[in-house]
């Protein structure tokens, strides 16, 4: 059976290797004759077969993932010819200038898919492209009375290799970045307990998320965690009062402000400060279980490691084009709280994170 499965796979991949052998695009190097496989009509002695394309795809450049609607163009060897009699050096520079031509066209589109508001108006934009690339070959074929005019077709070789060297095969999209950033995190953070909370808590795991915002390079952040510990002495607050041995429920929600001290494409070191709530509950799903809370001051510093980033340049839902990049963090933060002279305290937590964010992005 593992045979088969092999066999399947490796006929797969002979097929899909097959299937690319009769292109050629202009980056893989000037035509030869070895790219013309077809067999001569009689009505036409040379004839280059050309395809200009597009399609959604990503491409990933310097570590940043593009993703959107690309062109692309090649030529199909298997259905381009020249007659044998016709094979020199004079129709070989001929057929060069229209494959140039293609290449040329082939980033102007690209040029024009970055200026587009969606993605539903590519279709028009490539007919209008694909026109204009057919009237240009047109004019190359009537102005050198296709190829016999051999000062033409040097005059059209050099401008076109001209027009190509100046301009780069792909060119990475330049949009205006927008000054506010949004993301959303979660994780896990491992709590240990100090003064009186040392006495009641036990140290604990705790579920994390948070969403954070930044304008320029100021994070705005809101965290909320929720873990539960077993009570080594009775939690007693008012009226409020869980046993001894009796679980309670420990909550934080905060608000935060932060500034990287530290950043580069790949590492961050933030800084940031806050205040918020830390709540105590019984633990369970009781309706009427009973609830106290106290105000706190949290500060401590992130670490994050950006992971990968990418840019959507095609606007595809609510016309958006937004850059991202993911990023794993580590925590280390302190929270203070004081709910009564008996129960006051601080926490340390180290935590460990995933998280998200973008920004919107503009055309210039």
């Amino acid at each position: 059976m593992k045979k088969y499965f092999v066999l399947i796979l490796l006929c797969t991949f002979s097929n899909t290797i097959n299937s690319q052998e009769y292109r050629k695009y202009w980056k893989d190097g000037k035509l030869t004759w070895d790219d013309f496989q077809a067999q001569p009509t009689q009505n036409n002695p040379t004839y280059l077969a050309y395809v200009l394309m597009y399609q959604t795809d990503k491409k990933v450049i310097d570590d940043v993932t593009y993703y959107g609607v690309f062109s692309d163009a090649y030529i199909d060897k298997s259905l381009s010819f020249v007659h044998h009699n016709l094979k020199d050096e004079h129709h070989l520079e001929y057929n060069q200038v229209i494959f140039n031509l293609v290449e040329i066209h082939k980033r102007k589109l690209q040029k024009r898919i970055y200026t587009l508001n969606n993605i539903y108006e590519v279709n028009p934009l490539f007919s209008d492209s694909k026109s204009q690339l057919e009237r240009e070959v047109y004019n190359f074929q009537e102005e050198g009375n296709y190829g016999i005019q051999l000062d033409v077709t040097t005059q059209w070789l050099l401008r076109t290799s001209e027009e190509l060297a100046a301009s780069p095969a792909f060119e990475i999209p330049d949009f205006r970045k927008s000054n506010w950033t949004y993301g959303l995190y979660g994780g896990v953070d491992f709590g240990f307990y100090g003064d009186t909370y040392n006495e009641v808590f036990n140290s604990t795991i705790a579920m994390s998320l948070g969403f954070e915002f930044s304008y320029k390079k100021v994070f705005m952040g809101l965290n909320m965690n929720f873990t539960n510990s077993k009570l080594n002495t009775d939690l007693m607050d008012d009226s409020f009062i869980i046993p001894q041995g009796e679980r309670s429920t420990i909550g934080l929600l905060n608000g935060y402000f932060g500034y990287p001290v530290y950043e580069t494409k790949k590492f961050r070191i933030m800084p940031f400060a806050g205040y918020g709530l830390t709540f105590l509950s019984e633990a369970g799903n009781e309706d009427n279980k009973q609830e106290t809370s106290a105000a706190t001051s949290i500060f401590g510093v992130n670490f994050d490691l950006k992971n990968k980033k990418t840019v959507n340049f095609t606007p595809s839902l609510f016309d958006i084009r937004e850059e991202g990049n993911s990023y794993f963090r580590a925590r280390i933060f302190m929270s203070n709280s004081n709910f009564n002279p008996t129960l006051k305290g601080y926490s340390i937590n180290i935590g460990l994170f995933y998280g998200i964010e973008g920004r919107f992005l503009s055309k210039k």
